[in-house]
């Protein structure tokens, strides 16, 4: 048989016709007009939903409920199309995600806001904010109206701290930070009527020796306030001060204690308040819990301002003085120290001196953040143990802490009216019923005990499926022959 061969040099020269390629789109069913359409109608399905369910915004992952259930209900509209194609289902989500961007921007406040941007590296911190929030800050007329309503707050007449007063005032209120209970299970709102409802104990003799539980997360959170309120105001050169408990002036069962508010006139911060999480264990995302949202939010409608900074950080502690002063940023050249108060890795750190009050209180001392060589610092320490070892305060040394900052999330959150308007009405029932229960009884709110059951004195009783040969007793498995018994 013959063969025919054809060498490549033979070949004739092939033509490159990249250039003349045409590149269509894969067609869409979603014109100009009926994009707009689809977006229009994802808005009022939006507004429908919100609307029948007032509370959804509280919850930490908002934006994925509304979108999931708006998706929903155009997948089945547009299921044939999808199927034929994938490039329509993205076409699709993307007209989905335009409508809700319009949505938040448009019609409702967002539950949270990225536009404060923190960026926090030792110490050194840049703050930036676009535009418009900076105008609107510091606009002078806005500026006007937050001071009167900054002095309004100061001018609120309030108990004396640790009172009798005191203790009845804050019992006769849902106060912000456990008002998110009246927005979960009903368990969860026993707890809180039960808890109002319950009469106070009140003790305070303060000459009584009360110890503390200084390993609690609870005390964690107030041993770091302090410190994050120190970081804020250095870092964003303003001023944080302290307002107690406010009562709300329409709806007088709400109450509120912000951490503080942003008090200096020349701060772009000026008028905002702040919220401080100090976290133990828990993962720091940037997004408010649903309960520390609705604490922000019944904080700024008790205190009639706009705004508010979540803060959340994290603190970790060193085991002694020698592991914090290892953990030292040095210069190039690796023999200069640059800073005590810069770890390694470009953290800020520092020093807390723990006493214990006469009284058997934890008392902080946190070091200045401008002492950062340890001659300076050792000097720092020497001096306050001396004076509040002194007859003057009389307190008792107990150790140094080394802290260091291992996070630091800052964002802004807006006052949202229009959920407060949606959902006083439930407050206003839980309060109703408390006030009622007070009177009538409510001992049927008390959360259910669970009792243990005495095993050893149960009775051995045979399963009911004989064929599986198991007598069960909890101290013991008894293993048991089962010819005779299915004979």
């Amino acid at each position: 048989m013959n063969e025919k061969y054809i060498y490549i040099n033979e070949l004739s020269i092939l033509e490159n016709i990249i250039d003349d390629i045409i590149f269509y789109d894969e067609p869409t069913i979603f014109d100009d007009h009926y994009a707009l359409d689809l977006i229009e109608t994802a808005l009022y399905l939006m507004d429908e939903f919100i609307r029948e369910n007032p509370t959804i915004i509280s919850e930490e992952d908002f934006e994925e409920i509304l979108l999931d259930e708006i998706k929903e209900v155009f997948y089945f509209q547009f299921e044939e199309d999808i199927l034929i194609s994938d490039y329509i289902e993205d076409d699709l989500n993307d007209l989905l995600e335009e409508a809700f961007n319009i949505y938040i921007l448009m019609f409702y406040t967002e539950r949270y806001t990225k536009t404060t941007n923190y960026n926090f590296t030792g110490n050194n911190l840049t703050y930036n904010e676009n535009n418009t929030d900076t105008d609107n800050i510091m606009n002078t007329e806005k500026n006007s109206v937050l001071e009167l309503q900054i002095q309004k707050l100061r001018e609120f007449p309030q108990p004396t701290q640790r009172t009798i007063e005191w203790y009845q005032f804050r019992h006769n209120l849902i106060t912000a930070s456990n008002a998110y209970k009246a927005f979960e299970s009903q368990s969860t709102t026993n707890q809180l009527i039960y808890e109002k409802c319950h009469p106070l104990k009140i003790n305070i003799d303060e000459t009584d020796v009360k110890l503390v539980n200084v390993n609690t997360s609870l005390h964690w959170g107030q041993k770091y306030e302090p410190l994050s309120v120190i970081l804020y105001e250095d870092k964003y050169k303003t001023k944080i001060e302290d307002f107690g408990c406010i009562q709300h002036e329409t709806y007088k069962f709400i109450g509120a204690s912000p951490d503080g508010i942003n008090v200096d006139k020349k701060s772009q911060l000026y008028g905002r308040m702040l919220e401080i999480k100090n976290v133990v264990s828990r993962e720091i995302t940037g997004i408010p819990k649903k309960e520390y949202w609705i604490q922000m939010q019944l904080q700024m409608e008790v205190c009639n301002l706009d705004e508010c900074d979540f803060l959340e950080t994290k603190f970790i502690e060193y085991p002694d003085r020698d592991s914090y002063m290892k953990d030292i940023k040095y210069s190039s050249d690796s023999k200069t120290v640059v800073d005590t108060s810069i770890s390694c890795d470009d953290k800020c750190k520092g020093v807390i001196i723990y006493f214990h009050t006469k009284e058997g209180k934890p008392f902080y001392l946190y070091k200045p953040l401008n002492l950062i060589y340890e001659n300076e610092i050792l000097q720092w320490e020497e001096d306050m143990i001396s004076l509040y070892q002194s007859e003057k305060y009389n307190y008792t040394y107990m150790k140094f802490i080394y802290w260091k900052l291992e996070k630091f999330s800052c964002v802004l959150v807006l006052r949202n009216r229009e959920w407060f308007n949606n959902n006083i009405s439930q407050l206003e029932r839980v309060w109703k019923i408390i006030e009622t229960e007070r009177v009538t009884g409510f001992e049927h709110r008390a959360p259910v005990k669970k009792t243990k059951k005495d095993y050893n004195n149960q009775p051995v009783n045979l399963i009911s499926d004989a064929s599986q040969g198991c007598l069960l007793k909890f101290n013991k498995i008894i293993k048991i022959d089962t010819t005779e018994i299915n004979d």
